[in-house]
């Protein structure tokens, strides 16, 4: 700023002192707003309070993440709902992907996660979201890609390899396939069954109930 004031202002102790105090507030001013204008975009805002209030959307604990999917999934449902428009609802909470099939004779839509095995680990949040923006008169249907048993256990290769990894962050897994281990027997079985596993990113993560 000092740099556009006459030469003789410029070689002024005084007045350098002075520009460069109110360059500083000029600064810090101009920060505050740009940390404002950031709130005010729900695609950077960290702060969801006013745009759930705007949108009628009852405030939940949750990641940041998650609040700005349904913010924003509630603002695509105002408008019509398409068969693109679902799918791309559906493609803020998980996107490996998935086909929409209308069966308009019965009233019934099927989405079917076709890109992952088994459900997404948000698959509440998505449901929920489609609930709230599809006609009264639609019935959803969803449908899951499962493991076989051959897919299993090539993947598991044994139960122990399995057992030895760190359960850490295996929240988002790829479906949980249940089992009943009997000694270093393994059996793909629901009913009865005392433990699962779940794959991440291709790598298994078992746990025993």
């Amino acid at each position: 700023m000092i740099e556009k004031l006459p030469y003789y202002y410029r070689k002024s102790r005084v007045v350098e002192e002075l520009y460069t105090a109110v360059q500083k507030i000029i600064d810090k001013i101009s920060a505050d707003i740009s940390a404002e204008d950031l709130m005010l975009f729900i695609t950077t805002t960290t702060d969801f309070t006013l745009h759930e209030k705007d949108v009628g959307l009852p405030a939940i604990t949750a990641d940041n993440e998650t609040k700005r999917a349904r913010v924003i999934a509630r603002i695509q449902g105002n408008s019509v709902l398409t068969k693109s428009a679902l799918y791309d609802l559906i493609d803020i909470y998980d996107k490996t992907g998935c086909t929409i099939t209308e069966d308009f004779a019965n009233y019934t839509v099927t989405i079917a996660f076709t890109g992952r095995k088994g459900k997404p680990y948000n698959f509440n949040e998505i449901q929920s979201a489609v609930d709230e923006v599809k006609p009264a008169h639609i019935k959803i249907e969803y449908a899951f890609e499962k493991n076989t048993w051959n897919d299993l256990r090539l993947k598991l290769n044994t139960w122990g390899n399995a057992m030895s990894l760190t359960w850490g962050d295996a929240e988002d897994y790829d479906g949980r396939t249940w089992l009943y281990v009997e000694g270093k027997d393994v059996y793909l079985r629901e009913d009865g069954a005392n433990a699962y596993v779940v794959f991440k990113n291709g790598i298994p993560y078992a746990r025993l109930l």
